[in-house]
């Protein structure tokens, strides 16, 4: 045999990997890693069809169909993250805990933002997007409130297209460095449920004690949809349903679309609120720095 190998190939096989400390694992019966000898800082991975997720306090068993995942770095000492790509087919999760959520086509990626970063202005930026195709959540957790607010039970559409600062690269040294977030901007969003359809952009940013703190705009269209929802959810009690029913109808008065209304969400001191509507804690993005 003469002549130098095109491609490197890797065959994993009775993966199991776990932290003790957390209790968080991951195993699956193989994994095939594929790098072209010419840019080895390319690495294709397929994984298998069945897989399971171990969190502290259940299993969640991964069936999915044509999943593949694609990992560039830029060749340098640094090996800095160029962009990480996952996609699957029709994918299934089950959980010990009794629940099921699943999707037709999902496709997650984050990438090195080089036109940013190249302006000097805004280092470290990160390009983060998801799109799910006709996701099904929990039947037993969405039976109720698609019931009630007249939806379908598959959401057709979720995409997410963020941008997000950190406070380090993402490189080899990220270990040391413990890159956080300093900022996130999202630039394009949609949910499209049935006649219901939410857009937002806006941005948010880790206050002094970590919370998310900002300000994100929102639109609804078909926003009668929306106040069974989130009364069926929790989120919203019964006994005052008809008076946030007015306050919004009020509100589409003034956007001129009797179907359409634009509130803000915004995130202060540890709350989050949807314009008057105080819907309970703000995430913690990082721990509290002052």
């Amino acid at each position: 045999m003469v002549g130098f190998p095109n491609r490197f190939d890797l065959n994993l096989e009775g993966l199991r990997l776990r932290d003790p400390a957390s209790g968080i694992g991951w195993q699956a019966p193989f994994l095939q890693v594929f790098a072209m000898t010419w840019k080895p800082w390319h690495i294709i991975a397929a994984l298998p069809p069945e897989q399971v997720v171990t969190l502290p306090d259940q299993e969640i068993i991964l069936t999915a169909d044509r999943l593949r995942a694609s990992f560039r770095a830029r060749p340098a000492t640094e090996v800095p993250l160029a962009a990480v790509i996952v996609e699957s087919g029709p994918f299934t999760a089950r959980s010990t805990q009794g629940w099921t959520a699943g999707a037709s086509r999902a496709i997650a990626s984050i990438s090195a933002d080089e036109e940013v970063q190249g302006a000097g202005d805004q280092p470290n930026a990160y390009v983060l997007s998801l799109t799910l195709s006709d996701l099904a959540p929990d039947p037993e957790a969405l039976d109720r409130i698609a019931d009630e607010a007249g939806l379908p039970l598959q959401i057709a559409t979720v995409r997410l297209v963020a941008t997000a600062t950190l406070t380090a690269p993402l490189d080899r040294f990220a270990g040391q460095t413990n890159p956080q977030l300093a900022g996130l901007t999202l630039t394009d969003s949609l949910i499209a449920w049935g006649d219901l359809a939410v857009t937002a952009q806006g941005s948010i940013a880790p206050d002094d004690q970590g919370f998310a703190a900002g300000r994100i705009e929102i639109s609804v269209a078909s926003y009668q949809r929306l106040v069974p929802a989130l009364v069926a959810a929790g989120v919203i009690k019964p006994e005052i349903r008809q008076t946030v029913d007015n306050m919004l109808a009020a509100l589409a008065r003034e956007t001129g679309d009797p179907n359409l209304i634009r509130l803000p969400l915004l995130l202060q001191d540890g709350r989050v609120s949807f314009g008057p509507l105080p819907l309970g804690r703000a995430p913690r993005l990082i721990g509290p720095t002052g």
